[in-house]
C-alpha cells in the first residue's frame, strides 16, 4: 500500500478506476436506449457505439505526443474534462424524440476524453515504479480497470434503475395492475408488457421510454459529478512527470549510489 504514496501511481490508478467505471456505465445505459427506446437491433446498437470507439482510438495515439508537449497531468485533466462534458451533453440533450442525434455529441466527447486520459494514466502507473516492479504496475493497471468496470455497472446501473422506477410510477394511471407491475421492473419488461395493455399499449410504451430517459439523465449527471471531482483531484494531485526516461534515470542514479 505504501506504493500509493507515489502521485503518479495513485492518480493514474484512480483515473483508470473512474474512467473505466463511467465507460462501463455508459454501456449499461446505451444499449437499452438503442433497443428499447429507439427499437434498434443488437447489431445496429453495437454499430452505434463506433463513433465513441473511433474517437478513443484516435486520441489514444495522440495522447503520448500531447503528454510529451504539455505534460501528463494536463493531458489527463483535458481528457477528464472532455469525458465529463460528454456526460453532461448526453444528460442535457437525450430525448425519446431526438433519437441517436441527441446523444451523438456526447458520445464523441466521451471518446475523445477517454482516449486522452487512459494512455497517460497507464504511463503514470508504470513510470512510478522501477523496472523490477513493472509486474506490480501491470497487475495494478489491470485490477483498477476491472474493479472500475464492476463499480460503474453497479452504481450507474442502480441509479438508472431507481430513476426509471421513480419516474414511471406517476405515469401508470389507468394501466392494469399486473401490467403496471411488470412495467416497473424495467424498460424492456414494459415494452413486452405493452402487448397486454390493450388500448393503453401506446401510452405504456411512451411512459416507459420517457421514464428510461429520466433515469438516464440522473445516471449521467451523477457520472459528470464524479468526473468533476476527479478533475479537481488530478489538477492538484496529478503526476508531476511520468515519462519513462525519468524512471530509467532514477534507476541508474540509485544503481550508481549503491556501488
Amino acid at each position: 500500500m505504501r506504493l500509493f504514496r507515489e502521485r503518479g501511481l495513485s492518480s493514474g490508478s484512480i483515473t483508470l478506476l473512474v474512467v473505466f467505471g463511467v465507460q462501463a456505465g455508459i454501456g449499461v445505459v446505451l444499449f437499452p436506449y438503442f433497443q428499447a427506446v429507439l427499437g434498434w437491433s443488437g447489431l445496429l446498437s453495437t454499430a452505434a457505439m463506433m463513433p465513441m470507439a473511433v474517437m478513443m482510438m484516435a486520441t489514444s495515439g495522440l495522447a503520448p505526443k500531447l503528454a510529451a508537449g504539455i505534460g501528463s497531468r494536463s493531458t489527463m485533466a483535458a481528457g477528464i474534462a472532455l469525458a465529463g462534458l460528454g456526460l453532461a451533453l448526453m444528460a442535457l440533450f437525450v430525448s425519446v424524440e431526438g433519437g441517436y442525434l441527441s446523444i451523438l455529441p456526447g458520445l464523441l466527447a466521451m471518446g475523445l476524453g477517454m482516449g486522452l486520459s487512459m494512455t497517460p494514466s497507464t504511463t503514470a502507473i508504470t513510470a512510478s515504479l522501477p523496472r523490477a516492479k513493472q509486474g506490480v504496475a501491470s497487475a495494478l493497471n489491470d485490477v483498477t480497470r476491472e474493479f472500475g468496470t464492476a463499480l460503474g455497472v453497479a452504481l450507474l446501473g442502480a441509479l438508472l434503475a431507481n430513476g426509471y422506477r421513480s419516474a414511471i410510477d406517476d405515469r401508470l394511471h389507468g394501466i392494469p395492475q399486473g401490467t403496471a407491475d411488470t412495467a416497473r421492473q424495467g424498460v424492456a419488461n414494459a415494452v413486452e408488457a405493452a402487448g397486454d395493455a390493450g388500448p393503453r399499449a401506446q401510452d405504456l410504451l411512451h411512459a416507459a421510454q420517457q421514464s428510461f430517459v429520466d433515469g438516464w439523465q440522473q445516471a449521467m449527471w451523477a457520472g459528470a459529478a464524479v468526473m468533476g471531482v476527479l478533475l479537481v483531484y488530478i489538477a492538484f494531485r496529478g503526476p508531476k512527470n511520468t515519462t519513462p526516461a525519468v524512471t530509467d534515470e532514477t534507476e541508474a542514479t540509485e544503481a550508481f549510489a549503491t556501488r
